[in-house]
């Protein structure tokens, strides 16, 4: 990773989010960041056979000003909370049009990140096989290094796991 390289942080205000910007930020100290929520228009997606669901809203415009503000106002909340653990960063809300890790990965790009900062999301063995996720894709997919890291909930939840197989292997 460049010494002095962004980190792109996929910030959502959730606490893996919140860890992962922790753990980030006590891992590349010094580090500048962009905190980046996406947000994806209301309707902007329709479906074949599907009514145009902003057929049924008086204002989509109003909606997606709305949901562009809650997420410039998220990625602000990450900016100010990875400011106080000692990084110099900036929020942005992210426009979509398509999978979410196409929108990452095509941002990390755009800025030329240093690395890719997620928080781990929680799912069963099976769901996630059959289901796959925006972190795993990420993962395999990504052309920089990837920064994941699970909330602290998460973490203890993992390791109860852990303990709980090495017993019953016992």
């Amino acid at each position: 990773m460049a010494a002095n390289g962004r980190l792109l942080v996929c910030y959502d205000g959730s606490d893996g989010a919140k860890a992962a910007l922790d753990a980030a930020a006590r891992a590349f100290a010094g580090h500048e960041a962009v905190i980046a929520c996406y947000w994806q228009p209301f309707g902007s997606s329709p479906k074949r056979f599907a009514v145009d669901i902003r057929e049924l809203v008086q204002d989509a415009d109003d909606v997606n000003r709305r949901e562009e503000q809650l997420a410039q106002r998220i990625a602000d909340e990450g900016a100010e909370l990875a400011r106080s653990f000692g990084l110099a960063a900036d929020g942005c809300a992210v426009e979509i049009d398509g999978p979410i890790e196409e929108a990452i990965l095509a941002h990390a790009d755009e800025i030329e990140a240093a690395a890719i900062v997620l928080g781990a999301r929680s799912r069963s063995g099976l769901r996630s096989l059959l289901i796959g996720s925006t972190s795993n894709e990420i993962i395999q997919r990504a052309t920089r290094p990837v920064f994941l890291a699970p909330s602290a909930r998460l973490a203890e939840r993992r390791r109860l796991e852990l303990s709980q197989e090495d017993q019953a292997s016992v």
